[in-house]
């Protein structure tokens, strides 16, 4: 049986962290025997995080990272990954990309594969993108969660197109009965619209421009309220803007949930203002119960979210143009229904976790199979050199 170990940073869980609880279950146990290293900061729980990949039956290990610069992790990583012995490590977000595509290479795992999920901006910034490039070259394959984000890293972090496949976040189709919340009474919002958005506090998500589109907003629609779902760095700038905007009445922050699918169905519209975003699971969730959308046409949000015909897309950093899409939105009831129907059949036709698993599976299949032919060409040769023909080969 093939060994996979997947190394992830994480701080609690959005969408990459997601997307690890949803596809290693369903990877063929036959075949692959999956690990988890995930890396936190001191006093940066992931109990959470834990517990869903424990329920999942991942074996998972915690390691810890020091804020800064921190060489002792490569080497505790290495001295891991050669105890574990896996024939590919899977790096997930930037510090993993980087500590752990380097204490793979110093332990001599054969095969190395980094996912993409985010087309971010500080990727494309010194000295961390000369360092990136440097680490690339030791990376087999990666994997793009959008053709947005597989286009940024081929154009800016110059990977050759050849390594880089596309394999979209797929969502589990819930077969429960859901215990949908009354969101009136929970959050104690008037009897206007809801509107919702789920995403972390950070400046990523663009919650400053989504409160500066709801003042316009509210201005039309004084009853409106705006549910805000996560929690994050920004939580208290964000309250102090909502006070400073005079909207406290309309605006509730409910934090950070895990019941956020039964939220959601008893609200109306789910807006997103993202100003870079590789996918948006968020988006999926709400589109499959139906959800019409307000987002902005930032990375692969359009490959997600169709223009007038499963939601609308708007630019980024413009509340003006946000707030009148939203309104449009609201006053065409007939429009959104049609819009959260066909969104629905969009995830179940295009966004499975089925197709995921199919794509993912292949990946790693190609790489054992590489690793195989290069040790039986040669069991000679040194690590260095193995590395260097498997990916000749995959390109």
């Amino acid at each position: 049986m093939n060994r996979i170990v997947h190394i992830i940073k994480a701080t609690g869980i959005a969408g990459a962290e997601q997307h690890l609880i949803t596809m290693l279950p369903e990877l063929d146990r036959q075949s692959f025997d999956i690990y988890v290293i995930v890396l936190t900061e001191p006093k940066k729980p992931v109990d959470k995080l834990f517990s869903a990949l424990h329920q999942a039956g991942v074996t998972t290990q915690r390691m810890i990272i020091n804020r800064h610069v921190d060489p002792s992790l490569v080497v505790r990583l290495m001295l891991r990954l050669r105890d574990l012995a896996p024939s590919i490590v899977h790096t997930h977000l930037i510090h993993a990309d980087f500590y752990g595509t380097i204490a793979a290479r110093m332990a001599g795992v054969p095969a190395v594969i980094s996912s993409r999920h985010n087309d971010d901006p500080f990727r494309t910034q010194s000295p961390l993108s000369v360092l990136l490039r440097i680490v690339n070259r030791y990376t087999n394959r990666f994997i793009a969660i959008s053709e947005r984000v597989r286009v940024f890293t081929i154009e800016h972090e110059k990977v050759p197109g050849s390594v880089v496949d596309t394999v979209y976040y797929g969502l589990p189709v819930s077969e429960q009965n859901r215990e949908v919340i009354d969101v009136r009474s929970e959050f104690g919002l008037s009897k206007g619209p809801i509107l919702v958005c789920a995403a972390r506090l950070t400046e990523q998500k663009g919650h400053k421009w989504l409160l500066r589109a709801f003042r316009s907003v509210v201005d039309q629609l004084p009853e409106v309220s705006l549910l805000l779902l996560g929690d994050g760095p920004l939580r208290k700038d964000l309250e102090d803007t909502v006070i400073k905007l005079g909207i406290s009445k309309n605006v509730m922050f409910a934090g950070w949930r895990t019941d956020v699918m039964d939220i959601l169905p008893s609200t109306d519209l789910f807006v997103l203002a993202s100003e870079w975003e590789g996918f948006g699971l968020a988006l999926l969730e709400a589109m499959s119960l139906s959800l019409s959308i307000v987002a902005t046409e930032v990375g692969g949000i359009p490959e997600v979210v169709l223009d007038g015909e499963t939601g609308w897309l708007v630019k980024s950093k413009d509340s003006d143009a946000l707030a009148g899409s939203i309104l449009a939105a609201l006053r065409l009831p007939h429009k959104m229904l049609e819009c959260g129907r066909k969104g629905q059949l969009r995830v179940q036709n295009t966004f499975s976790v089925e197709k995921m698993i199919v794509d993912t599976e292949k990946i790693y299949n190609l790489l054992f199979a590489q690793v195989l032919c290069v040790n039986s060409i040669n069991s000679k040769h040194d690590v260095s050199s193995s590395h260097e023909a498997i990916k000749r080969n995959t390109v």
